[in-house]
């Protein structure tokens, strides 16, 4: 900008002008770089919020202060907060307004943070609080192995309802008691554009996003929907980096409520369904499953060529039978334990795949496998289904090994 001849006065007048209000002010003049010499003074010892603004101003001027909001909210190491219109922060602040948070979230280690930061943030005055999810159909299809979409815009009700339940209970998580909103939508862009008028609908006062820092070449390879919101929002935007959690926060998970466990009727694979059921709580769901080939039929054969009626009848009949093999290997103690038991055939040609369908779809606290059978699709070599689960899985995984002879 263009050098102000009296900074320094100005300076003194506008902190004294904020004593009067009642806090205590430190007044500092910095040279170089704006943004780097904000990001340099505000560290995590010192500072807990770094606070820039993005208005009032016309021009070249304008495209200047908003790159440094820009810049410095990329790459503080401090939450920073850029203003676009204080009334609402400030009225908030006095009690006389309550705060429309939206916090963009996308199940990574970035959005928990902001999430953490927005939880700390309400317990300073009267929030609402609403958390937007983003989705890409083909790709949750292919996650949850449903029929995939008729529209790329609009998410079947299955996936809706599959995603609106995982994010309730990640969000609940987080927040406790402190209640919330969700909302979903299919993206078929940048997911910072439609998370951005998202932000519009709900009439935040402000959006907030976690931030994984990238510099340099980084920024060409991974998208930043941090990035765009600073760019696209024109509410108040809350940039929350990435800080590493201290032990006492990472607290005690919650107890286990569902467990998948999957059996290929072996008698190694069987033997951890009896583990699986251990540790679930009294009120807990076992879900147990077997994966089963489309094209599978009993006494091990499979169609070959053309799908005619006869074959979908006997097939049918073949997952009727597998099923309920299924529920003969439900322990009986399990009804008098307050645990409840469902069954699954899922239907997939790698069993791979489908094990771990089964576990997104059921939203598994845990998935416990036999590991090592000496037989079936669930043996213990390199390559086997067991390996494909440990190495593709996002979920907490139980491998039980039989017991020694």
């Amino acid at each position: 900008l263009p050098a102000d001849p009296l900074p320094r006065e100005k300076l003194s007048a506008e902190a004294e002008r904020l004593r009067q209000l009642g806090p205590e002010v430190h007044e500092c003049l910095l040279n170089g770089n704006a943004a780097e010499a904000l990001v340099q003074r505000a560290k995590p010892e010192s500072c807990q919020l770094l606070v820039v603004s993005s208005r009032e101003k016309q021009g070249a001027e304008r495209w200047l202060l908003d790159r440094v909001s820009e810049q410095t909210a990329q790459r503080a190491s401090v939450p920073t907060l850029v203003v676009h219109e204080a009334e609402p922060l400030e009225a908030w602040l006095r009690g006389n307004h309550r705060l429309t948070l939206f916090v963009a979230f996308n199940f990574t280690a970035t959005s928990e943070a902001a999430l953490r930061w927005v939880k700390g943030l309400s317990a300073y005055g009267a929030c609402d609080i609403v958390v937007g999810f983003v989705d890409w159909l083909p790709e949750e299809q292919e996650r949850l192995g449903v029929p995939k979409p008729v529209s790329l815009v609009q998410n079947p009700p299955q996936v809706q309802e599959i995603l609106e339940r995982d994010l309730r209970a990640r969000v609940s998580e987080m927040l406790g008691p402190i209640p919330f909103r969700t909302r979903i939508e299919a993206g078929g862009g940048p997911p910072d554009e439609c998370l951005a008028e998202m932000a519009k609908a709900e009439c935040a006062d402000l959006l907030v996003v976690g931030s994984h820092h990238y510099r340099g070449f980084e920024r060409m390879w991974h998208q930043s929907t941090s990035r765009g919101l600073l760019h696209r929002a024109a509410m108040n935007v809350a940039v929350v980096p990435l800080a590493p959690l201290k032990p006492h926060d990472l607290g005690i998970g919650h107890p286990l409520q569902r467990v998948l466990v999957t059996t290929d009727f072996s008698d190694m694979a069987n033997q951890a369904i009896p583990l699986a059921y251990s540790l679930v709580q009294r009120g807990g769901l076992v879900h147990l499953v077997h994966v089963a080939h489309p094209l599978e039929l009993p006494g091990g054969e499979y169609q070959q060529g053309f799908i005619d009626q006869d074959f979908k009848e006997r097939h049918v009949a073949h997952l009727k039978v597998l099923a309920q093999k299924l529920r003969e290997l439900i322990p009986a103690e399990a009804v008098l334990l307050g645990i409840s038991s469902e069954v699954e055939i899922a239907e997939h040609s790698e069993a791979a795949t489908g094990i771990l369908q089964a576990a997104e779809r059921f939203c598994a606290d845990v998935i416990c496998i036999g590991a090592h059978g000496g037989s079936g699709r669930l043996g213990g070599t390199p390559g086997s289904v067991t390996q494909q689960v440990l190495a593709r899985g996002s979920r907490p995984l139980l491998l039980v090994r039989p017991p020694k002879p």
